[in-house]
C-alpha cells in the first residue's frame, strides 16, 4: 500500500469540505451520485487482493505469489441510493478503449433513461482507464460538470483510503 503523505491528507480534507459544502447547497447530492467500480475475478479460486488494504505502522513483509495470465472476468457495476446498474462482464482487463465502449454501449443507454439524469453525478476511482483523455472527454460531454474522478471536475483524492459503496457491495 502506498503511504499517505501530509499533502494527501490535506487534499482529502479539502475534498471532504468541498463535498459537505455541495451537500449544504443541495441536500440530494449523495442520493444522486452514481458510484461505480470494477472487480476482477480469477477462475480457479485465485483472489486478486489489489483492492484489499492492509494498514500497518511498518511493512508486514507479506508476499503473495500468483500465476500470470489466469483466466479471469472483470465485473463492473454502479449504484446510487435507489438504483443499480450492472453487472457488466468483461472477459479481459479494463483499459481506456474498453472502458469507453462499456460506458457508451452499456451504461449510458441505461442511465440516460433515469428520471434524475440531469442531476446524476458520475463517480469512478483513479484507475488508469478511467482518466484516459477519451474517457474524460466523453464524461465531460455526457455529465458536463457532474463527474468525480481523477482529472475530473471534482477530483477524487489520489491514494484515498476512503471506500465507496461499491467497495462494500462488490
Amino acid at each position: 500500500m502506498q503511504e499517505l503523505t501530509p499533502e494527501d491528507c490535506d487534499r482529502r480534507m479539502e475534498y471532504g469540505e468541498l463535498m459537505l459544502g455541495c451537500y449544504d447547497d443541495w441536500s440530494k447530492l449523495f442520493e444522486n451520485i452514481l458510484w461505480s467500480d470494477e472487480a476482477v475475478f480469477h477462475i480457479g479460486g485465485f483472489v486478486n487482493p489489489h483492492n484489499c488494504h492492509y494498514w500497518a505502522a511498518h511493512d508486514p513483509e507479506v508476499t503473495v505469489e500468483k500465476t500470470q495470465n489466469r483466466p479471469k472476468v472483470t465485473v463492473w457495476c454502479g449504484r446510487t441510493a435507489t438504483s443499480f446498474i450492472g453487472p457488466y462482464l468483461l472477459r479481459d482487463t479494463m483499459n481506456a478503449e474498453r472502458c469507453l465502449q462499456m460506458m457508451e454501449d452499456y451504461a449510458w443507454p441505461i442511465v440516460s433513461g433515469w428520471e434524475n439524469i440531469n442531476e446524476l453525478v458520475f463517480m469512478h476511482d483513479g484507475a488508469p482507464p478511467h482518466f484516459a483523455l477519451s474517457v474524460c472527454a466523453w464524461l465531460d460531454q455526457k455529465f458536463l460538470e457532474r463527474w468525480l474522478g481523477r482529472r475530473g471536475t471534482h477530483e477524487w483524492p489520489a491514494r484515498s483510503p476512503d471506500l465507496t459503496t461499491c467497495d462494500f457491495f462488490l
